[in-house]
This record gives C-alpha cells, structure tokens and sequence, in this order.
C-alpha cells in the first residue's frame, strides 16, 4: 500500500506544482506537497534517513536546474530566489528522492546503468511535459533535450546510489 501512496503521492504534488505554476495557482501547490512531504516523513521507517536524502536531492536539483535555466536550457516560471530554480522545483526535488526508497526503490536492485538510461530518457520528457503544460519556456533543440539527457542521466544514478548505499531502511522495512 506505501508503494502505491508513494507513486500517487509524487505524482499529484507534481502535477500540482506543473498546473500551479500554470494556472495561478502555485503556493496551494507548494502547500500540497509539503503536506505530502510531511505525510511521507511522519510515516517512514527511518523518518531523519530521508529527509537527509530530500536534502541532499534538493542541492543536486538547486544546482542542475538553476545551471540549466542560466545556460538558457529551460526557462523555469514561479517564484524564485533570485537567479536559483523556483521553489516548486525544490519542492518536487525533495518528493522525488522519497520515492527512491520506496517506489523507484526497484532501481537500487538492478545495475546503475539503468538509472542512467531511465535519466537519459524519463528526465527530457518530464521537463518538456512541465513547459508544454505551462511552467516553464523550452526549445526543443536537439542540443536543449540532451542537456536534460546528460543532467538526468549524471542526476538519477547518483541519487539511486547515495540512496542505495547511505540511506536504504535495513532489509525488511520498506
């Protein structure tokens, strides 16, 4: 049941963050997820174990997306610190890395290459369905897709190692 509340849960807060920005309708959204963060947490086995692994997601995300955006990759829309990635991104970073221990936690049993091709492949068509849908500018150039390749790519089996190695609930907990 936590796998299938894991999956539903990220992919209503993204797309609420997606239509958020969109729409208007962007701090219910950030509102959303955080309650979806905070559900996750006060129900996990190893409460501090992710939220350190959100934390360390949401410094690889800060840095590759605001890298993107300044290499004028995408163009993300919504509030923002100053030059950095908006705020529903982090928000989506830090939900993300608390599905790797449970719904993607499949990846962490298999070979990091295939996180490196569901990166290289699952990364671009995520962005492009954000900016189709209204949150962010993007030019479908070949050169801009495989900029999201290569930071997906790179992003994806490093946070599927870190968290296979340094913050996976002993066996038997899920």
């Amino acid at each position: 049941m936590r796998f299938f509340l894991n999956i539903l849960g990220f992919q209503t807060a993204w797309w609420a963050c997606i239509a958020g920005v969109g729409h208007g309708f962007e701090i219910p959204a950030l509102l959303y997820g955080l309650l979806l963060a905070g559900l996750h947490l006060r129900f996990a086995h190893q409460p501090r174990q992710e939220a350190k692994l959100a934390v360390l997601a949401l410094i690889v995300g800060i840095a590759a997306d605001t890298l993107l955006q300044m290499a004028s990759v995408i163009g993300f829309y919504g509030w923002a610190l100053g030059p950095l990635s908006p705020f529903w991104l982090w928000l989506l970073w830090a939900l993300f890395a608390m599905t790797l221990n449970t719904s993607l936690a499949f990846l962490q049993n298999h070979t990091l290459w295939l996180s490196v091709a569901a990166g290289l492949v699952f990364g671009p068509l995520t962005y492009y369905a954000g900016a189709q849908l209204g949150a962010a500018s993007f030019d479908n150039t070949a050169s801009h897709v495989g900029a999201l390749a290569i930071t997906w790519g790179l992003a994806l089996p490093v946070l599927v190692y870190v968290a296979k190695h340094f913050f996976t609930p002993p066996k038997g907990i899920s």
